[in-house]
Formats: C-alpha cells, sequence, structure tokens
C-alpha cells in the first residue's frame, strides 16, 4: 500500500483537512534515542519488523512491543500513516496503562488501564 509522506500528512492536519490522531507511524533502523509525543517508531532491520516504541500515553515511560517472534503484536499503517496495533498494549510496568491503538487513535480499555480524570479518550 503506497503510503503519504509524514510532510504531507502534517500539512494536511495543519491546515485543517485531517483531524490529529495521537499517533503517527515513523520507520527506524534502530531503536530511538528520544521518544516524540505522538508518533510510534517501527524499528525495521533488515527488511523485518522487529520492535515499536511509543512513549505511554498516561505516564511516559517508553514502551516497546515485540513484532518478530513466536508472540508478538501485529501492526497495520494505512496511507495516512496511522498505526494500528493488536492486540492491545498493556503497561505492566509502572502507571498499568492499558488501552488498544486504532487508526493512530488511543481507545482506552475498562479495566485498571482507565485513563486518569481529565484523560480525554480522543484528541
Amino acid at each position: 500500500m503506497i503510503r503519504l509522506p509524514l510532510s504531507w500528512v502534517q500539512f494536511l492536519i495543519d491546515i485543517g483537512l485531517l483531524r490529529r490522531c495521537h499517533f503517527l507511524v515513523k520507520d527506524v533502523p534502530e531503536p530511538p534515542d528520544e521518544l516524540s509525543d505522538g508518533f510510534v517508531f517501527r524499528e525495521v532491520r533488515g527488511g523485518y519488523q522487529k520492535w515499536l516504541h511509543l512513549k505511554c500515553p498516561r505516564c511516559g515511560e517508553h514502551i516497546h512491543i515485540q513484532l518478530a517472534g513466536a508472540r508478538r503484536w501485529t501492526i497495520s499503517i494505512d496511507w495516512l500513516n496511522r498505526p494500528t496495533v493488536a492486540p492491545s498494549v498493556w503497561q505492566t510496568g509502572s502507571c498499568q496503562a492499558h488501552f488498544f491503538i486504532r487508526k493512530g487513535i488511543i481507545d482506552w480499555c475498562r479495566d485498571v488501564g482507565a485513563p486518569r480524570q481529565g484523560v480525554s479518550r480522543y484528541v
């Protein structure tokens, strides 16, 4: 599938033709040193997906998700660079955030990972 360059997607968001989602995808050859809000980083080495890196939307901690091996998540990316990740993401380390990422939007689960008061489900 053809994907628009991120600069074009950002331009469409800036002029108001697209609504900003929580996450867009950036492909990287190695783990990023710093994570940026609003992006998931798909680590691709030798043409193979290895890891997905993102900043926890609740506590800001680095979440890395395995995309290779027997126990892995899947990621699909639409033409606007919006990720859909399956199954859900559960930050078991610190804040217990539990959510799905669907077309770049965070969809909070209604268990222990539900958002704090004042944290919206959508942008």
